[in-house]
């Protein structure tokens, strides 16, 4: 049975995505535009490094120039467009040849384009067709994040196209023809996709390979080659290659360059050997359950709530070879064990791991990085001999700031001198080289030399480490006073962060966030990088943002970043929150995947056991709870949830708590997770307390809200009076008020008390009632539900029969929507659709799976809901010997949902339903 009491949340990803038709439903009469058989395209401009340099503020500039240029192939196309993020395009056509010829003209138009600065924009373009669905206005499903997926695999420059799109274009001929780019593997997606680009005059025709996942291609890509390392990777992968060694772990200290030196081995092993391979930067994570869910990120385990990131992880490596690049596990105290687990579980898994410290486990094999050689000038050697090692690191990195920079007689000993008393870092050289446009190797020297030795109050105490440290407060010391507060202000963030953060959380003092970080940039300490829309984002070198975030905790304006940083994760994560159900949910994903460590560190600041519990550091945390609640449930951190709201909970644990919305929303956070794991006493205690707030305020919605959540939880501990009594009262409220979505939430709930009264005939009547108002509300989870809901009330009123008309109606929607306690609640109704159709094997099946991923997502099956699913499988269950119910049940455990729905349709004539 599918209850209502999470999708009462205020949460704006509950409340729009589409509804759309299958026979006998009502289709929303507002939507508009072509339907049937679409080609979608998704563009997006990469190389934002280059742009960032080149172009500095006319930027803007050559963005416009892009969208007009698009939009006007797009149009000249018959293409409508279905909105822009950032720099992307989604344009969908109803003629493939349409399509294609429009990115092709598209590609043309912005070749031939004029660029500001003589720097191109290169864009990158994907094309899939399928048959997505309509909700309002826009465009939802698995062929939208397919054709998302296939765009962001491309090149600057680049047509990709699937095979869909490949055979209804294939035979047109024309200007074009299409290349065959084989099988490749693409994040979210659970099937090989056979991709093929577009070759055409005037279309760029060389690109590097596509960025599948498991490719080196996925590695991260440096603007600069690694110099002076040839001989470690050389070494370091014949290593690797030794059929015994299945763990090499690079040790040493900051700034030695480990991380560089471990993605130059494994580019080098994915190119001799077939197999995966993945790159997991873990620098942000501090615990064992966080690296799991970055490894599972990194992988594209299958994201759901079946299964924790653990699980995920190892299902999907048991059977793979595959190379794993573990970056930065010093500060995970218990990485060692997530390492022996991924070795003992996966043996065709091999580890290349950077840390400062060993792990300590019996296979590993060390491989100490030492710094860059400084060459020796006692020989009579002449300048350009001396061009190797440390030596070479400054001379390319000082040519990059100053291009006419040479070695030569007069120079030669200082450059080499400087080198030597960085210790051959390559962090502190490349910083000092940034210095070059203004000061010689000899100032450099000077100012070097006058370098404090003081002691490092983080990270290891080395001599090395003390002077990489120093060269740093070097740098930062040469910085002038706003530029210094913006750097340790930015140590504030946990990951990658892009131009919009900046502004948000920075003191700019006015000026451009572009301007504050170009600084930056130029002095080497700030990196930048692509982000997930092809936008640049802005990331620090672990040492760097240490040193940074050690300054900041020492000024006075500590607190006031970190508030700044925690109201930036707020606005972000409602922002991904309304996207996660729409056709931007991929690309919503993404962006969580890069802001993730950033919402978790906001949430450690303002939930910390010290924080008074009505300041408004401890408000920004409740608020901030609301909008990660839907993605930790759908997406299989509901334990990260839980332990959250924790949190929060011992936080609101006192008397002295006043009343607000963000306080109610906290509690209400806490019951309806709580209720969902059945912890039914901590969970209507929240509740209640939510109830009791809420009336204080007058806030009538929020009463509403919580009468019918905790309507559900007094159901699910058997006091079926009080939780009629409470979800009749949100119903009355709801009416009252005239918000007809909770009048529709708390309908749906009366039909729950109309099965557990025996009306059944009630329970049909007023499942129908309630789908006719989601319907209008286009609400998809509310149809779902009640359709589920329509089933079983179908079930106990007028037999197996109709209840299975409707399951064939709406299996495959509601699996589609990838809610996994909704697809569990579906197993159970089909189960007992199978089990009155005399299907018994088929139903032990089904019971199987439900039972297995109750146990994985820890949402057991309620008392009430038990009892109405006996009525149908104990009868079923007498039909079949023991050894037959058993071994059916059996080979349901092992079964996915999707697998055992599959079943179902061929037992009992339902569709299949699409993957999500």
């Amino acid at each position: 049975m599918m209850a209502y009491p999470w999708r009462g949340c205020d949460t704006p990803s509950f409340d729009r995505i589409s509804v759309t038709g299958r026979a006998g439903r009502v289709i929303l009469s507002r939507v508009s535009g072509p339907t049937g058989t679409l080609t979608m395209l998704f563009s997006d401009i990469e190389g934002s490094t280059s742009l960032l340099h080149g172009l500095g503020s006319r930027w803007g500039e050559a963005l416009s120039a892009q969208r007009r240029i698009l939009r006007a192939a797009f149009e000249a196309h018959d293409g409508r467009e279905m909105g822009t993020e950032g720099d992307s395009f989604f344009v969908v056509f109803t003629s493939a040849q349409d399509a294609v010829a429009a990115a092709i003209a598209g590609q043309r138009g912005l070749r031939e384009h004029e660029w500001p600065g003589q720097v191109p924009l290169r864009v990158r373009i994907g094309l899939h067709t399928g048959e997505p669905e309509w909700h309002d206005d826009d465009l939802i499903g698995i062929d939208v994040h397919r054709a998302a997926r296939i765009a962001g695999a491309a090149h600057g420059g680049q047509i990709v196209v699937s095979e869909s799109t490949e055979r209804l274009v294939a035979g047109f001929g024309g200007e074009f023809r299409l290349r065959d780019l084989g099988f490749h593997r693409l994040k979210d997606l659970t099937e090989l996709e056979h991709l093929f680009d577009v070759q055409a005059p005037g279309v760029e025709d060389e690109h590097p390979p596509i960025r599948s996942l498991g490719t080196g291609a996925s590695l991260p890509t440096y603007a600069t080659e690694l110099i002076g390392r040839s001989d470690e990777v050389a070494a370091i992968c014949e290593s690797i290659d030794m059929d015994n060694v299945r763990l090499v772990t690079l040790t040493g200290t900051g700034g030695t360059g480990k991380t560089r030196l471990a993605v130059a081995v494994a580019g080098e092993l994915e190119r001799r050997h077939a197999r995966d391979t993945y790159f997991v930067p873990l620098h942000a994570y501090d615990r064992r359950a966080l690296m799991w869910a970055g490894i599972a990120d990194v992988l594209s385990a299958p994201a759901d709530a079946h299964q924790s990131p653990e699980e995920r992880v190892l299902d999907f490596l048991a059977h793979r070879s595959a190379l794993l690049v573990l970056d930065n596990l010093e500060q995970i105290a218990d990485a060692s064990e997530v390492v022996s687990r991924l070795l003992t579980t996966a043996p065709g898994v091999r580890i290349l791991a950077t840390s400062r410290r060993p792990l300590h486990l019996a296979d590993e094999h060390l491989y100490p990085v030492a710094p860059l050689p400084v060459p020796d000038l006692s020989a009579d050697r002449r300048p350009d001999e001396l061009d190797t090692g440390a030596v070479a690191l400054f001379l390319r990195r000082a040519r990059m700031v100053k291009p006419t920079f040479a070695l030569t007689p007069a120079n030669v000993a200082d450059v080499v001198a400087l080198c030597e008393r960085l210790d051959g870092l390559p962090l502190a050289i490349e910083l000092a080289a940034a210095r070059s446009r203004l000061l010689s190797p000899k100032a450099l020297l000077h100012r070097i030399d006058d370098l404090p030795t003081e002691a490092v109050v983080v990270g290891d105490r080395s001599e090395r480490h003390r002077t990489l440290w120093a060269t740093i407060s070097w740098s930062y010391d040469l910085l002038d006073p706003h530029s210094q507060r913006a750097l340790r202000q930015l140590g504030v963030f946990s990951s990658r962060f892009d131009l919009d953060a900046v502004a948000d959380v920075v003191s700019t003092d006015g000026r451009d966030p572009l301007d504050v970080v170009t600084h930056l940039i130029d002095a080497s300490l700030l990196e930048i990088v692509e982000g997930p829309d092809g936008e640049p984002m802005m990331f620090m070198l672990e040492t760097i943002r240490r040193f940074a975030r050690t300054r900041l905790e020492e000024s006075d304006e500590h607190d006031q970043v970190r508030l700044a940083h925690a109201r930036w994760s707020l606005q972000v994560a409602a922002e991904i929150s309304s996207l996660l159900t729409g056709p931007r949910q991929m690309s919503a994903l993404d962006r969580m995947e890069a802001v993730e460590e950033d919402i978790r560190a906001a949430l450690d600041w303002c939930l910390a056991p010290t924080v008074a519990p009505a300041g408004e550091r401890a408000i920004c945390g409740y608020a901030l709870l609301e909008p990660m609640n839907s993605y930790w449930y759908r997406f299989g951190y509901i334990a990260e949830g839980r332990g959250w709201h924790e949190r929060a909970r011992r936080l609101l644990a006192g008397d002295d708590v006043p009343d607000s919305p963000e306080v109610v929303d906290a509690l209400h956070g806490q019951g309806v997770l709580a209720v969902q794991q059945l912890d039914l006493s901590s969970g209507s205690l929240a509740l209640e307390r939510a109830l009791a707030m809420a009336h204080r305020l007058g806030d009538l919605e929020r009463e509403a809200r919580e009468s019918n959540s905790l309507g559900i939880a007094r159901r699910e501990a058997g006091d079926l009076e009080e939780a009629r009594a409470l979800i009749e009262r949100s119903l009355s409220i709801a009416r009252r008020v005239g918000d007809r979505h909770r009048e529709a939430m708390a309908l749906t709930n009366v039909v729950h008390m109309q099965l557990d009264a025996g009306d059944y005939s009630g329970a049909v009547t007023a499942a129908r009632t309630a789908i006719e108002l989601v319907t209008a509300l286009g609400d998809p989870w509310g149809v779902a539900i009640n359709q589920g809901n329509l089933i079983v009330a179908l079930l106990h009123s007028e037999g197996p029969e109709s209840a299975s008309a409707v399951l064939r109606e709406v299996a495959a929607d509601a699996v589609a929507l990838g809610d996994t306690e909704l697809s569990i609640d579906l197993l159970d109704a089909a189960a007992a659709v199978a089990a009155g159709m005399g299907s018994p094997e088929v139903a032990a099946t089904l019971l199987g799976t439900s039972e297995t991923q109750r146990e994985v997502a820890g949402i057991p099956r309620p008392v009430p809901d038990q009892q109405h699913l006996d009525r149908f499988i104990e009868p079923a269950r007498t039909t079949l010997q023991d050894g037959l119910w058993t071994a059916a049940f059996t080979k349901g455990s092992s079964m996915s949902i999707e697998q055992t729905i599959a079943l179902a349709t061929s037992a009992i004539g339902m569709p299949t339903p699409t993957n999500p």
